[in-house]
């Protein structure tokens, strides 16, 4: 136990410190108001914000930097509840995922971080140690601890020189916080450079890379550019000598953002502060594609999305679907069975598209109105699921269709039948006109009109068939 005291005069704050011996990150704190010879005491739980060698973190545990800003430790997602991933979020609102460790996903929670022979490690029931800081590893005789920064950076460092060994900073996810760096480094060196760069989630809920990348431009280090995983580009922002310009509207301007752009033989990166009239500001790079600006004042966060277009209206959030029946998805009244599970997923509604979009074998999805139930996805042939949809207040959402496919197909069936009845009577007539005249045999003609409005059905059945697949 460690004892901290002061003694009062009249009337003071004495504050005892207790460190748990289980483990060193967390302590609990003593607080005394004494007057006199009389004390008050209350306990207070204190999150410390830096790991240690000797020290643990397990999955319910947590760092806390020193402002309270950001918390560190273990999450997982409704849609992936059996991977967790080492991460660090908001203190306000914790689904705001900053930084993500997402090389390393961590079966169940099971998952410890500690640090061993001056790395960061990650452990789970598997017992393979997987190192967080893999591409900056500490010598073996390193003595070294990990401090959560207010800044939202995690920083691996060596604890009697304070020599920087990694940092979070340097491997962004989907988020770019004040102080961070995005651009080139390790120009003209031995090593080949390399990219600091933001790259989107999968999805909302799946913290894999996902198919947006945001950085410099490689070949005009002056530009931010965002690309798309089938290759697809645009440059979204340029330094003009004095601020850095975004091509959208509502853009950022100098007000808000202090963004510096910093250039040499060695790297080229972008990296701003926050204004002073906001308690945190940064962006992410969505799933979407969308690049959103998210202000903090007073623990309350707002947001504004921007959709990445050029002037000839193409987007990049727009990906080009390689399904035979394309990448559109419309509405159709309805609902599938409740009984019917083949593809249902436990996952928001609004990742349904995306899940079936990203899957050609996907024909159709159902969003269940009950957000914490998700959506029901379909495998199936379309005119099998013509069969299977029930009436109800729901909308299913097929692949390719149109919001009225369903009804078009039995009004182009009340058409087209009487129409070729009537094509049918058209030579039917024209034959017995002919029969009379010329003398011909009308058991014939009634015969080959037969064959004919026969031929003319299976046509038709065809037609239809083929509408129906």
């Amino acid at each position: 136990m460690v004892l901290a005291l002061k003694a009062p005069a009249h009337f003071s704050l004495v504050h005892f410190t207790l460190f748990s011996p289980v483990n060193s990150c967390f302590s609990f704190a003593l607080f005394c108001y004494c007057r006199t010879a009389s004390c008050s005491c209350f306990c207070s739980d204190i999150s410390f914000n830096t790991l240690t060698s000797e020290g643990t973190l397990r999955n319910n545990e947590t760092l806390v930097s020193n402002g309270g800003i950001f918390e560190l430790g273990f999450f997982s997602t409704e849609s992936f509840s059996d991977y967790h991933y080492l991460g660090i979020w908001l203190r306000a609102d914790a689904n705001k995922v900053v930084w993500v460790d997402r090389e390393n996903p961590i079966l169940g929670s099971s998952g410890l971080l500690q640090i061993w022979s001056g790395n960061l490690v990650l452990t789970d029931r598997r017992q393979v140690q997987l190192i967080v800081n893999s591409g900056y590893v500490a010598t073996a005789t390193t003595n070294t601890s990990a401090t959560l920064l207010d800044t939202g950076n995690l920083v691996l460092k060596e604890a009697d020189t304070g020599t920087i060994i990694w940092q979070s900073f340097d491997i962004p996810s989907d988020t770019y916080l004040p102080g961070m760096k995005l651009g080139l480094f390790g120009l003209n060196s031995t090593n080949k450079p390399g990219f600091h760069m933001l790259v989107s989630w999968v999805s909302p809920e799946d913290p894999a890379r996902g198919l947006f990348t945001l950085t410099v431009d490689g070949t005009n280090l002056t530009k931010l550019k965002v690309w798309r995983g089938d290759g697809a580009k645009m440059d979204i922002a340029f330094w003009d000598g004095h601020g850095l310009q975004f091509v959208f509207e509502n853009s950022t301007g100098n007000n808000n953002y202090n963004f510096s752009y910093q250039s040499n033989k060695y790297e080229a990166y972008y990296t701003f502060s926050s204004s002073q009239k906001y308690d945190l500001m940064w962006f992410v790079l969505a799933s979407t594609g969308n690049l959103e600006q998210y202000v903090m004042l007073d623990k309350k966060i707002s947001s504004v999305s921007h959709t990445l277009c050029e002037d000839g209206g193409m987007c990049l959030t727009s990906v080009p679907s390689k399904c035979d029946d394309g990448g559109t998805f419309l509405e159709m009244n309805g609902s599938l069975p409740s009984t019917y599970n083949s593809g249902s997923i436990n996952t928001r509604a609004s990742d349904c598209e995306i899940l079936c979009k990203n899957n050609c074998s996907c024909t159709a999805f159902a969003s269940v109105q009950n957000e914490e139930t998700g959506c029901q996805l379909y495998y199936g042939s379309k005119r099998e699921l013509l069969k299977i949809i029930e009436k109800g207040p729901g909308i299913i959402y097929i692949r390719g269709g149109t919001p009225s496919d369903g009804k078009k197909w039995k009004l182009w069936l009340a058409i087209a039948v009487p129409l070729a009845f009537l094509l049918a009577l058209i030579p039917i007539s024209l034959s017995c006109y002919l029969c009379r005249r010329k003398g011909l045999s009308l058991v014939v003609i009634r015969l080959n009109t037969l064959l004919f409005v026969i031929v003319r059905i299976k046509l038709g059945r065809v037609q239809m068939s083929a509408l129906l697949q």
